[in-house]
């Protein structure tokens, strides 16, 4: 993937954007049918090939939910994945909590290979949605290393719900300040993940606080309190059975690709080596927080969070990685062809990695989370200095 490096322009006037060059249409046009391309040939693989993929997870918990039994059915789970042609010997079980089985529920009244198909082609258009919205004003043309972020082409490989989460953080940044109440409904899609926030949720209380406006918090708690209630109609003791379910999962013990696992491996009986990122990156988001509260712009100052939120959570996997993207976006202001290269450099090699290990499992994939982080807090810092000079600064 080749790109021309992405010139500084000075600020858009408040209120008024740009016109984009035709040119940067058909080019849009172009990405998007490709995408498209793309998605279809992957939904046909996984009509073929559906019960392998995260998906069946996602399908078997909707499909007792439609038939108003317990979504988190261990027993039940494992007979329907294994009818549907998988082949386990332990349950594929959704850990999500039960305000997220609505996103789920459609999947319950069709059939495997259909199902399987519009779930790839909904992971796909909510990427697609979620990099429209994070274009910053000045950028003129998304490029090709946002639209073919390799941790959202995992996603849609392996049927993961992370571009959801994208897609809720997306509509946070675009909203927040417009319709603070519509960005805390929007927060209803991270929360399908909570975990991987543990850096956000505190800084968003302090941000509401700051600003005495607490709409954003009272639309999350809206979005909490009717997906919740919706779960509930079909399975009054929905949050019961999901604490069951956790407790009998034994997610302590597995070992995942990320930073805080590897860390917990050099001595396994140490479980609390794993909360050590979480704590260390939490410390650092509060300074950071405290040093740029007078002025603090989501969209600039809290990219970074949600990417760093993902690489020090305690469980996570690389197609978490896709959080990052926003703090991509913002990188690109002001940095050169070689940045660009580094950048095109690790995309390439994550999905090579995601196409020779398409388990996720192996060491191969620690180094991700890591390399994203760098690359963004260089280009954070290049893109700071071309903001501070086009300002007057």
């Amino acid at each position: 993937m080749t790109e021309t490096k992405t010139e500084a322009v000075p600020e858009p006037t408040p209120g008024k954007q740009s016109p984009l060059p035709a040119t940067s249409i058909w080019t849009k046009a172009g990405v998007i049918a490709l995408l498209a391309v793309v998605a279809v040939m992957i939904g046909l693989v996984m009509r073929a090939d559906a019960t392998n993929h995260d998906f069946i997870s996602y399908w078997s918990t909707a499909r007792l939910m439609a038939a108003r039994a317990n979504p988190y059915d261990a027993q039940a789970i494992l007979h329907l994945e294994n009818a549907a042609g998988g082949h386990y010997t332990r349950p594929f079980i959704m850990r999500n909590p039960p305000w997220a089985l609505f996103l789920v529920l459609p999947l319950g009244w069709l059939p495997v290979p259909l199902a399987g198909v519009l779930w790839t082609l909904s992971i796909v258009a909510a990427a697609v949605v979620s990099v429209v919205l994070l274009r910053p004003e000045w950028m003129e043309q998304v490029p090709l290393n946002a639209w073919f972020f390799a941790p959202a082409m995992m996603c849609v490989a392996a049927g993961q719900t992370a571009t959801f989460l994208l897609l809720g953080v997306s509509l946070f940044l675009h909203f927040e300040r417009r319709r603070p109440f519509v960005a805390g409904l929007a927060l209803l899609l991270p929360a399908m993940k909570p975990h991987l926030f543990f850096l956000f949720w505190p800084l968003l209380l302090l941000e509401c606080w700051r600003r005495r406006n607490f709409l954003v918090l009272g639309g999350l708690a809206a979005g909490l309190a009717v997906a919740s209630a919706f779960a509930m109609a079909f399975d009054p003791r929905v949050w019961s059975h999901y604490a069951q379910a956790l407790r009998g999962e034994d997610i302590g013990r597995q070992f995942l690709p990320n930073l805080a696992c590897t860390l917990r491996a050099l001595d396994p009986r140490a479980v609390w080596l794993q909360a050590v990122p979480t704590v260390v990156g939490l410390a650092i988001a509060l300074w950071f927080w405290a040093r740029h509260r007078r002025h603090w712009e989501w969209q600039r100052d809290g990219a970074m969070i949600f990417g760093a939120s993902a690489l020090t959570a305690p469980y996570s996997w690389p197609t978490d990685l896709a959080l990052f993207l926003p703090a991509v976006l913002q990188g690109y202001r002001g940095i050169g062809r070689a940045a660009v290269a580094v950048l095109t450099a690790l995309n390439v090699a994550a999905i090579v990695v995601a196409i020779r290990h398409p388990l996720m499992t192996p060491w191969a994939y620690v180094w991700m989370g890591p390399a994203w982080f760098l690359w963004c807090w260089w280009a954070g810092r290049q893109s700071s200095r071309v903001r501070d000079s086009t300002s007057g600064k």
